[in-house]
């Protein structure tokens, strides 16, 4: 890869202060199977997906340390396996459900995949966004995103100049960016791959970020604001 334009998040990553620890919680690298669709769990990483999660790696090398953190399904945790060893470290992530589709937001996950087959992966982040998802399936998105930055503000609260990557899936990662940062999955799809949203510390207390829109979040992982919801 001839310039980091390829992965976007790293340009939020310039905007973290220097010597501050941060979190950055993204979508797995490029995959086999159809784009938009469900797919199953062994549906492992494709060529392009292991250079760019290598790459990815060894573009994050202004930090000191690294732990990694992943959903249980293998293309998240060989996405994790191969950022570490682009960074230089080759760690094992530690997994967990939070991150995975049995997120403690998700309810119900058989019926989630039930109504996501029913109306589409994007049908179903639009009924997400605008809290029409029967609350004994999934929980609002504004939970959902607070669970998710608090685990990440508890993982890196020790780190000194560390990062913290928290590997997920596109159907965890895109509402909540939908609902805080006016994420246009409509016209763009779900969030593409190795993109997300980071957290880190500034001056005046902690921020997510995406795509150079910032929100604060307070000490216990709730967002302060919101840019808006896609409508």
């Amino acid at each position: 890869m001839k310039s980091e334009d390829g992965i976007r998040i790293l340009r939020d990553i310039h905007a973290v202060p220097e010597g501050s620890s941060c979190a950055m919680i993204i979508r797995h690298a490029d995959r086999g199977g159809e784009l938009g669709q469900i797919v199953r769990n062994d549906e492992g990483l494709n060529e392009t997906g292991i250079r760019r999660a290598r790459e990815l790696g060894s573009r994050l090398t202004r930090f000191n340390m690294l732990k990694a953190f992943s959903s249980p399904v293998g293309r998240c945790v060989d996405t994790a396996k191969l950022i570490s060893e682009g960074f230089g470290q080759g760690i094992v992530p530690e997994r967990t459900e939070l991150l995975g589709m049995s997120a403690p937001f998700m309810v119900d996950t058989k019926r989630a995949y039930d109504k996501m087959r029913e109306l589409g992966l994007i049908g179903f982040v639009d009924l997400y966004v605008n809290d029409k998802i029967d609350r004994s399936i999934a929980l609002p998105c504004g939970q959902g995103m607070k669970m998710l930055l608090s685990y990440a503000i508890e993982k890196i609260k020790d780190m000194d100049n560390g990062l913290g990557l928290f590997i997920t899936h596109d159907m965890i990662i895109t509402p909540p960016m939908a609902y805080y940062f006016g994420y246009d999955f409509r016209t763009k799809g779900l969030v593409p791959f190795l993109d997300g949203i980071i957290l880190y510390r500034t001056d005046n207390g902690l921020v997510a970020r995406y795509d150079g829109r910032e929100i604060p979040v307070s000490e216990e992982g709730t967002p302060l604001e919101k840019w808006g919801s896609v409508p």
